[in-house]
């Protein structure tokens, strides 16, 4: 959160923040994430944005499984920090339970309009709602988080799910205003 936050703060939005792009290293004893491949980034700064090459219009930006809805509508491309915020609620999610709110397999297979109209429209299912619906995968990933999946989900049920939800809200308006206030929540958590 504050790699994306220092990026926002430059005027930069990352527009595909997803595991691969989240690298972890060890420095002076302790872990140092770090945010890599601004290949999509976009500019927020006046300047930087006329001096740059937008993105084509009526073309997908990012990795569909962490896109935000405003990503997914092809016509406005209408994005700002929020959307960050959104992908980082999908990796919150992902960290938590061992699986992204919309099946990766399912996204794919459905066709582009309904890739598109999934992500825009169709909200995310809840933490614990989700690791019921994975059947005997959740018993894995709640081994792999030393629990079991009954105990896994009492632990996301409550001020986890709450904070994860607000991230993934579909209206951006409804999301935290900026990724700081998600990471204070997460922080204070």
């Amino acid at each position: 959160c504050r790699a994306v936050q220092h990026a926002h703060q430059k005027g930069v939005i990352h527009r595909d923040l997803k595991p691969s792009n989240v690298l972890v290293t060890e420095q002076e004893g302790g872990p140092v994430p770090k945010v890599i491949d601004f290949g999509i980034a976009k500019a927020t700064d006046k300047w930087a944005v006329e001096k740059t090459l937008l993105t084509q219009f009526g073309q997908i930006v990012g990795t569909p499984e962490y896109a935000s809805p405003e990503q997914a509508d092809t016509i406005t491309g209408d994005v700002d920090e929020r959307s960050d915020v959104y992908s980082l609620g999908v990796l919150l999610y992902e960290l938590l339970i061992g699986a992204v709110p919309f099946d990766t397999a399912m996204l794919r297979n459905a066709g582009l309009a309904e890739m598109l109209r999934i992500i825009r429209e169709d909200e995310a299912p809840s933490l614990s709602r989700k690791l019921t619906s994975m059947g005997t995968a959740a018993t894995d990933i709640a081994a792999r988080r030393r629990t079991d999946p009954v105990s896994l989900r009492r632990l996301v049920d409550g001020d986890l799910n709450s904070i994860t939800m607000k991230a993934l809200e579909k209206t951006r308006e409804r999301r935290y205003t900026s990724v700081s206030d998600l990471a204070a929540d997460i922080q204070r958590h």
